[in-house]
């Protein structure tokens, strides 16, 4: 096929632009150009393109949930809330840990909230009450050897808390390691219960139905029922222990001689001075003989108010005193009363001693023992 040479021009000068011609200073001048041909603009299948095209490019987010300051997680580890949450599952060496790692922790661990938490919860008691001290001292009279000492100073060397062990009186769990530490041979933590009223019936005897004794001297009562009745008891939790001490009879090294004692005390006791000091001492209330076999050494202690509620668990012998060849000393707790049982081997009698302490002269009293000792 054959071209002609103006077809070849007007091909080759399609689509450009024509220059713009100068003016007498040699600068360009611009100058509108119409051409009818059509401008060069890519193809585009109207069948397959889109309604409407797209003229904006892609942009940021001007949203404030999308800033930059925002767009970070809301979790923080220094939660007051969470952390006192926690601590309602740690015990009391775990919670001066975690006291003992920053000031901000020692903060929340001092809460005296937590410490009541702990205590009624280790010790199992529903009923919370009026404290004179605060409970972190209460707890460490309770449970001595779990508890460590707080310093709320900051060392100077290191700028961390000090976590230090407690030496001292307060740090102790049972009353014989505060006086008569010669005599103690063991021990074991009963648990803790409630007396609401003031009013207590002390019993050497465990049988159905119990007999509450009439007014006279607690050794007529003795006499007549095996139990008495003690008033002015400081009302409020306390905390119950059975003893086994050596012979308080003779001072003989070579004395195989034993007495069990349910030792039962208020839970402040051992935070007054006048119990550290030894000021406040224990008075010898009433004594029992038994002079014949005895089969067993009992005693409890009942909260008079709550004597018939307390009295239906307890009197169930058969339900914790184990078998009839078990002389393992046994204990039961119940929310108003406590109580002990030890089987005995063939004997020629029994002495039952009954103490009570008061806090001093004229004041309450604070800790009650019943002691049993074979003739």
């Amino acid at each position: 096929m054959k071209t002609r040479s103006s077809d070849v021009q007007v091909a080759a000068n399609r689509g450009k632009r024509k220059a713009p011609e100068g003016d007498e200073n040699g600068r360009g001048k611009r100058r509108s150009v119409k051409s009818d041909e059509p401008t060069s603009s890519p193809q585009i299948d109207r069948r397959l393109a889109p309604k409407r095209t797209i003229l904006r490019g892609i942009h940021g987010c001007v949203s404030p949930r999308c800033s930059a300051s925002t767009y970070r997680s809301s979790f923080s580890w220094y939660e007051q809330d969470a952390w006192t949450y926690v601590s309602r599952f740690l015990d009391g060496k775990s919670l001066v840990m975690l006291g003992a790692t920053s000031k901000w922790f020692n903060k929340i661990v001092m809460e005296d909230a937590i410490w009541r938490f702990a205590c009624l919860r280790d010790l199992r008691v529903p009923k919370p009450y009026l404290a004179s001290s605060s409970w972190i001292k209460i707890y460490a009279s309770a449970f001595g050897e779990y508890y460590y000492k707080i310093t709320t100073t900051v060392s100077q060397n290191n700028g961390k808390l000090r976590n230090e062990m407690m030496d001292d009186a307060d740090g102790r769990s049972h009353s014989y390691l505060f006086h008569q530490q010669e005599n103690h041979i063991d021990w074991m933590r009963i648990g803790a219960f409630t007396l609401d009223s003031r009013v207590s019936l002390l019993t050497e005897k465990l049988s159905s139905p119990l007999r509450v004794p009439r007014e006279g001297t607690i050794e007529r009562m003795l006499e007549s029922s095996g139990s008495c009745i003690v008033k002015d008891i400081k009302s409020g939790i306390w905390i119950a222990d059975l003893q086994l001490v050596r012979c308080p009879v003779c001072d003989l090294s070579t004395c195989d001689g034993t007495m069990q004692t349910l030792d039962v005390r208020h839970i402040e006791l051992f935070l007054n001075e006048g119990y550290k000091n030894g000021s406040w001492e224990y008075n010898l209330i009433a004594s029992h003989k038994l002079q014949k076999d005895a089969v067993a050494a009992c005693g409890a202690i009942f909260d008079l108010k709550h004597l018939k509620s307390s009295s239906s668990c307890i009197l169930n012998l058969k339900s914790w005193t184990g078998a009839p060849d078990d002389s393992q000393p046994k204990a039961m707790i119940a929310p108003h009363a406590v109580a002990v049982h030890t089987r005995l081997q063939e004997n020629e009698g029994i002495v039952v001693k009954y103490q009570t302490m008061k806090a001093g002269t004229d004041g309450d009293i604070v800790s009650i023992r019943i002691s049993q000792q074979l003739l």
